[in-house]
Formats: C-alpha cells, structure tokens, sequence
C-alpha cells in the first residue's frame, strides 16, 4: 500500500512549515493511529458476541475506530494550533442551485461506482458479498446526510465550482475548459471504489476468524502467540486503512489532492492486489516449494522463537506504518505528509520492513529440492521486491511536485536511519 502522502504544495507549506532544525512537522500526529488501535481492540473483544452478521458487525468496528481518530486528530491539530478542515465560519451565502448541481454530480459518481459493482464480473464473487450487504445498508445514511454535507462544505470551500459541479454541467452538454478537475475527480474514486470493497471483505475475514474462537491465544506455546499476533497486525492494517478510505472527506481535512497521474504508477501498485496479483504469482511463485521458516526451524526451538520474533517485529513495523497515517492512508493519492513513526527514519518503512519479512517467512534460500530451486526461489522474491521498489520510485516521482514532500526527503536524507548509521546527520547537524 502506497505509505507516502504530500498536501498540495502551497498548502502544505502554509499548513505544516518546515522547523527550523529541518523537521518537517506531519500532517497527523501519532497519537491518531494508536487511538484507532485502541478502539479497535476494545470494539472487538466487546462486539464478540453481538448476534448481528460479521459484515454490520464490522461496520460498527470501523464506526467507533473512526470515531476515536477523528477525535484524537481534531484534538492534536487544537493543541498544535494547526487548522483542522474547513473553518468554522461561512464564507458565502448558500446557493441551493449550485448545491443542487453538486448533489447530482455526487449521485452520479455513486451511480457509476454501483454499475461497476454491477456489471463487472470480478464483483460477483462471493468474497464481495458482504461489502455488497454493507454499502446497501450505509445507503440510506449517505442519502440523508449528503445534502447537509454538501451544503456544509459548499459555503466553507475557497473554490466552490469544483469537481461535482463540473460534472453536473457536463451532463447538460458544457464542457469545462480545463478538465484537470475531473480527472482528478474521477482518478480519486476509481481509488477508493477500487480499494474500499478490498479492505472490507479483508476485515470481515479477519474479525470471522478472531470471533471463531477464544481473542486471547495459549500463552505457553510460542506458535499459537505467534500466530494470533500476526493475524492481529495485518487486521488493524487493514482496518485503519479502511476506515481511512471511507474518510476522504474535506471536511475533516483528508480529501485526496491528487492522485497518481501515469500508468506505470498504477500498474505497478495494482500488480500487488487481488486480482491482479495473480499475474504476481504466476510469474514470480518464489514460495512454490511449500518449505517456509516454521517448517525449517520447528527442530531448533530457541532458533525458531528468535526467527519467529523478528518476523513479528518486521510486520509490526509495517502495521505502524499505517497507523503513522491516521485517517490519512490512500495507495495512489496524496493526502498529507507523513513524518511521524517510522516516517522519521525511512521514506518506505512499509515496503520495507514487508518484504524483508517475505524472506523470513518463506526462507527461499532453504529449499527442498536443492540449490538450483533455492537460486530460482531467491531470483523470484526479488522480483517481487522489484515491483515494491518501482513502487517506491513513482510514489517519489509523483510526490517530489510537492515541495514540502522534497524538505521530507531533504530531512530523510539529512537525519533518517541510514544517514544516523553512516554518521551522516552528526556530519551535517
């Protein structure tokens, strides 16, 4: 998932300067994503024996997660005296026509987004079911509350004719001269219509997993520990990554400024999602023999709790990577920069720290079959770390038109983990 965000340049700057010493303030504090983390933990344990379906069930986890980062992030920009969304006061009178005119380009939107859920035939798969159940479910929610948000946002924005007008004029046969605004518009959703429904059906695997038996794992068996902590980081990874797609909302702050402009950077992030990423495992099954590190080290005990662990701690970083976003994650998009967590040491502590527990897990320099599959199964995963490095680069492409995303990188490059390792922010400090 893409773990970099910038602010629109002028924006950013005005909003998140950058401090003296070179420290580039974050958009979000990381007291936003542990909040999510603790609410998760306590909506699970006490939503475990609520009779409702797991897909209402986990609508009502996403709920009190969101709302406890919201809260927390409101409360941080307050104490930073940061602003926080729109401001509090009106700007302009309120036009019903021009809301009017948003409200159709909003159900436009929406109503294409539905065909493809429809027509596709990737969606009729049963793994899409219970997004499907919830997203009819929320329907009546969104039809209620949208004019007022629309309205609410409407004389509060600085640019009001934005991209919901465009396409509500569009519809009536005028053209915009500058279709720039759409494009973005519509690049965004096809983000989070793509995304959203992935997250969803994730955390309702996850949650039917976890309510399937007892929350808490045998304490003394190091393999059960092991397994229920790693289900229980890639659950909240998804999770507050969920939650972050629903909020893309002016606002509170976390609309999408842009979005990935080329191909390439589409490609090589979709490659690593369902159900493109069967294309990833046809061609590089680095994992084919079936041996992973459980199985190569069960006869070692003390080798196979010290391999076990620093997998843990490789995919801990990965979820606190995410968490470092706070209601701000978004593969493709900018949404602010991030320089809290492991942001302070890396640009990419996400890729990094996953696919470094790729050769953990899957040990592909052990195999069964001798050292000409091992050499195959090494070559392998790393074209898998190909594509998360290409990754990486068009996310910094895209992000560098940002200058507030290069004073980060100046700041990575000045103070981050490699440059403290090689004595090179003693040298430049």
């Amino acid at each position: 998932m893409t773990q970099l965000a910038a602010a629109s340049s002028e924006e950013s700057r005005t909003r998140f300067p950058v401090a003296t010493l070179g420290r580039v303030a974050s958009a979000t504090a990381g007291w936003v994503g542990l909040s999510g983390i603790a609410a998760a933990l306590a909506a699970v344990a006490a939503l475990q024996g609520w009779g409702e379906p797991v897909w209402a069930k986990a609508i009502a986890v996403m709920a009190v997660v969101a709302a406890a980062m919201i809260a927390v992030d409101a409360l941080t920009h307050r104490l930073a005296h940061r602003p926080w969304g729109l401001g509090a006061r009106p700007v302009r009178a309120l036009d019903g026509v021009r809301i009017a005119r948003k409200l159709v380009g909003f159900w436009l939107t929406i109503g294409a987004l539905a065909a493809a859920y429809a027509w596709l035939p990737v969606y009729a798969d049963a793994s899409f079911d219970a997004f499907k159940s919830a997203a009819l479910a929320c329907l009546p929610v969104v039809v209620i509350l949208s004019p007022f948000y629309i309205a609410y946002v409407d004389r509060r924005q600085a640019d009001p004719d934005d991209a919901y007008v465009q396409l509500s004029a569009l519809l009536g046969g005028t053209r915009p001269d500058d279709w720039n605004a759409l494009r973005q518009h519509a690049l965004g959703w096809i983000v989070k219509g793509f995304f959203l429904p992935l997250m969803f059906g994730f955390i309702v695997g996850d949650l039917t997993n976890f309510w399937s038996g007892p929350l808490l794992p045998r304490l003394d068996s190091f393999e059960a520990v092991f397994s229920r902590l790693i289900d229980l980081f890639y659950f909240i990874d998804v999770l507050l990554a969920g939650v972050a797609y629903v909020l893309t909302l002016r606002v509170l702050d976390t609309h999408i400024r842009s979005t990935e402009p080329t191909m390439s950077g589409w490609v090589v992030c979709l490659l690593c999602y369902p159900p493109f990423n069967t294309i990833t495992g046809q061609y590089l099954p680095y994992d084919q023999d079936d041996l992973f590190w459980g199985k190569v080290f069960a006869a070692y005990p003390a080798l196979y709790v010290i391999w076990g662990s620093a997998i843990l701690v490789l995919v801990f970083v990965y979820m606190w990577s995410t968490a470092a976003f706070g209601l701000r994650f978004s593969n493709l998009t900018n949404r602010g920069i991030i320089t809290n967590g492991p942001y302070r040491w890396s640009k990419h502590p996400a890729y990094i720290s996953k696919n470094l527990s790729w050769w953990l897990i899957s040990v592909p320099f052990i195999a069964g079959a001798g050292w000409q599959q091992a050499v195959q199964s090494c070559l392998l995963l790393g074209g898998v770390n190909l594509i998360y490095f290409l990754r990486a680069r068009t996310e910094e492409r895209h992000l560098g038109r940002d200058p507030a995303y290069r004073d980060y990188a100046q700041m990575i490059a000045r103070t981050g983990l490699i440059a403290r390792i090689s004595g090179g922010s003693s040298r430049r400090a």
